[in-house]
């Protein structure tokens, strides 16, 4: 077992007590998404105030890699599933595809749990730019009585994996993908979250591992074209649309790209 620093510690430490604080106040909601930080979150949490002081909460992603919904029913058969984006591919088709400046995707499928209730969630500072500014507790603005407590703030990336192996912890296997050592994290998949998700620039590698997602959101391409002509190229205020797509195989090649 490697020797943690004391600097790990502390951080270790840190989100302990943080969850600690606000136990007590009612049964707490752990967002669970299946990567290695909910993973670490579950454990650490379990750690802090015992399984039966949180509910552990999946909001079921449509366009989540398949790993991830086998490894949740195999490894956390307790975890809640929590449906938000029935009907997903009628909202895109009336909605449009997503992009980074309009990612309308994120509020149906996974910030749409937790109304009432004190979450928990494994964001973590070194993740993004926007993440690095985050604080560890938040109230949300226009939820209703919803706080955002985010114990592992100060972990990084080799923290989280240090964790997982010292605790023995099961994570998803794709995390392992072409990398030398296991359970390190050095594989292709440094993150896991939705398949062609706006923020994401490895479409050629989502492409090749997740084929059965990338047909359907090629099938909502072309069902959002032939709306669009049978409108005569007019959106659905009636104005003209600034592109005009033959095929939806023409839209999906324009919308990887730019995003």
């Amino acid at each position: 077992m490697e020797q943690p620093s004391l600097d790990y510690e502390m951080k270790l430490d840190q989100s302990i007590k943080l969850i600690q604080a606000w136990k007590g106040r009612e049964k707490l909601y752990l967002g669970f998404s299946g990567g290695a930080d909910s993973v670490v979150l579950h454990h650490i949490a379990t750690v802090a105030i015992g399984h039966e002081n949180f509910d552990a909460v999946y909001c079921v992603s449509p366009i989540d890699p398949r790993p991830i919904h086998r490894f949740i029913k195999q490894e956390y058969p307790d975890v809640i599933w929590e449906y938000h984006a029935r009907g997903f591919w009628h909202i895109v088709e009336r909605k449009g595809l997503p992009f980074r400046q309009r990612r309308w995707c994120c509020r149906i499928i996974k910030e749409a749990g937790g109304e009432g209730r004190i979450v928990l969630v494994g964001n973590r500072r070194d993740e993004s730019s926007k993440r690095s500014s985050q604080c560890f507790v938040e109230y949300v603005r226009g939820k209703k009585n919803k706080i955002i407590i985010r114990p592992l703030l100060d972990f990084t990336n080799n923290d989280r994996w240090r964790y997982i192996r010292e605790n023995k912890l099961p994570y998803v296997s794709l995390y392992d993908e072409g990398a030398e050592r296991l359970g390190y994290g050095e594989g292709i998949f440094k993150r896991l979250g939705c398949v062609l998700c706006p923020f994401s620039r490895q479409i050629a590698r989502d492409e090749k591992y997740f084929p059965e997602i990338v047909k359907l959101w090629k099938l909502v391409c072309g069902r959002i074209v032939a709306n669009t002509k049978a409108r005569g190229y007019k959106n659905l205020r009636g104005e003209d649309v600034k592109y005009k797509f033959e095929t939806g195989e023409e839209l999906y090649q324009w919308w990887t790209k730019r995003k």
